[in-house]
Parts: structure tokens; sequence; C-alpha cells
């Protein structure tokens, strides 16, 4: 068994999914099984389970043995304390997170068909693959116009889900869409955590920007006020004495901010690992800080946005922090002299993974046609996205020229390929139905 097929066949939940229990006993459902992981860290994120009755929100991880948990380090690693559930082919060692705590197991040896295995060994080509040619290009066109409306209304559904835990707040929706995008996918669970502990009326009136990052920078953990000291990037990592000027200004920015409003650190994982300096967290957050100062806060433009073309998006999302990170990408750690703007390929991302969806359901709830209308144009003008999944479906033949085109993609693989649900696929349906298909030979 090789990894990518267990992960393959946890993908599809291709195992006998009738009275699971862990290894140590425990009754196991799965709610969600989870989103395929594409980048660095657990296998599957955002996955839902309940173990005993107690609903777990958090990682799958997934490999052939229980003892590969050790071998790839991961109990030092801090990406993985979210990890709910280890998915193994074989469980062959008892595993702990960082802290100690055992990690629940579900051993899947015995509960899959032996006589497919060999299905799942591999990224194999899609099954209709084949037979794509003799399928008509307007059939392939329909069937992703429909995938693309299921991506868009399973987005939706997110941005409402959103908004309900923030109570209705419409801005908090807006804000925790871009934040998120901003600091990106691998700091998605840490940005989520820490918007949880914003103060909305503080950052709507403050008009300062060091202010703001202060504040910014000392709730997210990196602050120790009255200890000289500065938290590590890495939350795994000891603190270091690193203080120069503008270090020294954010912690006593921050420590008046404390005493005056008794705001307390929230303190999530940050993870810096295999990420590009220029995407770090610190030098992003000091982006976004710029940006929200620029935006008075309130936001008003993502509402309210004007029907303008794509270029005006990208500079509204353009941010340049302040000349401190011109050789900095973390506090106190010098580095080579470089530019502070977060630029265009950052700017596409929040547009593409917080504005438009943000927009699109906006305007879907507040009975905005207009603003629904402007999501699907940038769509069409933002340029296309290249991927792993992207490229899988390049055997279609039709040509990815734009986001939408690639979130159409996206979604056929999502909601048909990935699922094997070739019978309520149009694609699957029109080669089904080809007349030699049902003849004999």
């Amino acid at each position: 068994m090789k990894e990518i097929g267990l992960q393959n066949i946890w993908a599809q939940q291709a195992f006998y999914p009738q009275h699971l229990k862990t290894d140590s006993g425990k009754e196991l459902q799965i709610h969600h099984r989870g989103d395929w992981n594409d980048q660095n860290g657990p296998d599957f994120l955002h996955a839902q389970i309940s173990i005993d009755g107690v609903l777990l929100c958090g990682a799958i991880e997934i490999h052939t043995k229980a003892s590969d948990w050790y071998a790839h380090q991961h109990h030092t690693d801090t990406r993985y304390n979210q990890t709910v559930l280890h998915v193994v082919f074989e469980n062959n060692k008892d595993c702990h997170l960082q802290n100690g705590q055992a990690l629940e197991c579900l051993q899947l040896k015995h509960r899959i068909d032996q006589n497919k295995l060999d299905e799942f060994q591999s990224n194999h080509p899609l099954p209709c693959q084949p037979l794509l040619s003799l399928c008509d290009e307007k059939v392939k066109r329909s069937q992703l116009q429909i995938a693309l409306t299921k991506r868009i209304h399973e987005k939706t559904t997110k941005v409402l889900n959103i908004r309900q835990q923030h109570n209705g707040d419409w801005w908090f929706t807006a804000l925790e869409l871009i934040f998120t995008a901003w600091m990106g996918k691998a700091n998605q669970s840490g940005s989520q955590f820490m918007l949880q502990h914003f103060n909305k009326p503080f950052i709507m009136r403050n008009r300062n920007p060091l202010t703001l990052t202060a504040y910014l920078f000392g709730q997210a953990g990196w602050l120790m006020c009255g200890s000289g000291e500065i938290m590590a990037i890495d939350n795994d990592q000891t603190p270091e004495i690193a203080l120069d000027d503008y270090h020294r200004d954010l912690i006593d920015r921050y420590a008046y901010l404390q005493l005056k409003h008794g705001f307390v650190p929230s303190n999530p994982l940050w993870n810096t690992k295999q990420i590009r300096p220029s995407a770090f967290p610190q030098i992003r957050m000091a982006q976004f800080s710029e940006w929200l100062i620029r935006c008075d806060a309130d936001l008003h433009m993502l509402f309210e946005p004007p029907k303008i073309q794509l270029r005006f998006w990208i500079d509204h999302f353009s941010s340049t922090a302040s000349d401190y990170w011109s050789d900095h990408f973390s506090l106190g750690k010098m580095s080579a002299h470089h530019a502070t703007q977060n630029g265009r390929e950052h700017e596409l991302q929040v547009i593409t993974n917080g504005f438009i969806p943000f927009l699109f359901a906006y305007g879907l709830e507040s009975h905005k046609p207009q603003h629904s209308a402007l999501a699907m144009e940038l769509l069409e003008q933002l340029p296309a996205e290249h991927n792993r999944i992207t490229k899988q479906l390049d055997c279609l033949g039709i040509k990815n020229t734009s986001t939408k085109m690639s979130q159409s993609l996206i979604g056929q693989h999502h909601q048909y390929c990935s699922q094997k649900k070739c019978t309520d696929c149009g694609i699957g349906q029109h080669i089904l139905n080809l007349p030699f298909m049902g003849s004999s030979p």
C-alpha cells in the first residue's frame, strides 16, 4: 500500500463504514472527511468527526504505517497539533501529539476491498479519458458550467456559515475572508483563531498605522510586553531577544493598549515552514495593517464596489509595509534589502479567495444582483490558476484561460471526478449513451 493510495481511499471514503471504532475501542463517526491539502502539513484539513459522541474539528493525517508519524517527525511539528485522527493501513505503534496527548487511530487494513486496492495505488487518469475525444465540446462545456455553479454554491454556503458564526455581522464576514486570504492557506487556522479575538470598535476608530500594527502583532502573540522579549515567529521555537527601536515601539504601544482596553493575546499557531520569506506571517500582517488603515477599516469599498475593471481591484488590494520591513521579514531578524509591497500574485490571491466569494454571497443575500454579477465578471478577467487539479483535467481539451475556467475544472474534480460520479456527470452520461458502449464485441 502506497500513501497516495490510502489518501485516495480516504478522499473517496472507499472503505467499509459500518460500526467504525478507533483502535482504542471508541465509537467513531465521520461527518466531513476534510479538504485534501496540497500544501505542507496534515493531509486533510477542516475535517469533522465524533469520537464517543464528542464533536472534533481539525486535521486528518494519513500513513501506511502508524510509526511513520515519528519517522516523519510530526510529533515535533506544531502544524500537526490540530490532528484529530490518524488514519493508517497498519497500526504498528501508538502515537502522541507534541503535548503528549494520545492520538486516536483508525486502521483500514481490514476495511478495504482487497480486489480494488490496485485501483487506488496511484493517481491514475480519469476513467473516461480514453473516450473523451468522442465527447462533443458543447457537452464538456455544459458540464463544466454545472460544475462551476456547484462550486460557487459550495463557496457561498461557506461564506454564509462564516456570517452565522459572526451573528450576522457582514463586516466581520468580509474581514475574515480578506484576512485569511491575505495571510495565506498555510496560516488559515491561525488567522481564523486570531480573528475571534478582534475588537471591532477599536479597529474601526483607530487611525494610527503603528498603533494598529502593534495591536495586530500583540494579538497574534508576537509581543511579550514587560519582559523585553518577542515571541519567535514559530510558536514551537524559544523566545529570542531581538529589540530595535521599531520593535520596542510596538511593545510599548501594545502594553499601553493592554492597560487601557484589557486586550489579551490570542497566541495562535503560526507556520513559516516551507513558505517563502516574502510570505512570512509578520510581514504579511504589517502589509495588512497598512491596507486596513487605507480602507478606513469600514471596508465600505467591499460593500459598495464600483463596477470597474480588474486593474482597479489589483491596486485596491496592493499594500506597502513601512520602511522597517525593507530589510526584515520578521521582527528583529535582519535580511537582505527587498521590496515591502505584497505583489501582484498575492493581490490576485486575495481577490480570488477572499473578495470574490464575499462579493457573490453578499450580493445574493442582500438582493443586490449587480454585486454577484461583478464577482462573475472578475472571475472571467482573472488569469487562470495552474495546479495539480487543473493539470489533471487538461485531458478534457478545454483551454484553461481564466480563473472562471479554473474554478470550473476544480469544481468538476471535487464534485464528480474524485468521487467517481460518472453516471451523474454530463460527460460520463454522453459517453455511456454512445451506441457502441452497449453493444456486444
